[in-house]
């Protein structure tokens, strides 16, 4: 009995100086940064962060849903994964559909997108202007190339806009 009593002893004083000396020499430096990133960010002008680059192309669309319906619809405003989409067919939230893109110099452009948000059943008098949010699911490369030669273009224009002296 007395045999355990000591091993247990010298288990416990090992484990304690084990501890000790890994808490005292690999504890943090005064210079180490262990604060979370939102604490650790330092305060910006308001005109300094970059917004998602968003345009306003008003692209004539026509829109397929999974049932096979056909609806025109107009995308209002496009980014490099989103969209808002106006239309007289109502989707729910999270209906997948086909979003084909008719422009006059090009071939239709397909897509493969997803409801995110719609405000279809808000009263006409709370809606400035009646559609729904998309996100692109699928996308080929040209219609990836227009979306980012739109935003692209509409960057510039901004910028000109903002700096008219610059050339």
């Amino acid at each position: 009995m007395q045999m355990v009593w000591i091993i247990t002893m010298f288990v416990f004083t090992a484990a304690f100086f084990l501890i000790f000396f890994a808490v005292y020499f690999f504890r943090p430096k005064k210079d180490d940064k262990i604060m979370p990133l939102s604490l650790e960010r330092q305060l910006v002008d308001p005109e300094e962060i970059s917004l998602p680059h968003r345009a306003e192309p008003n692209w004539p669309a026509t829109l397929e849903t999974s049932s096979g319906e056909s609806a025109e619809a107009r995308i209002k405003s496009v980014s490099h994964g989103s969209a808002f989409i106006t239309s007289d067919t109502r989707l729910p939230i999270g209906e997948k559909f086909q979003l084909t893109i008719h422009l006059q110099d090009r071939s239709p452009l397909k897509l493969r997108a997803e409801v995110t948000w719609s405000n279809m059943h808000l009263p006409v008098d709370k809606v400035v202007n009646r559609g729904m949010g998309i996100r692109f699911i699928e996308a080929g490369e040209d219609a990836v190339c227009l979306i980012n030669d739109t935003l692209s273009q509409h960057a510039a224009t901004l910028e000109t806009s903002k700096n008219p002296g610059a050339e």
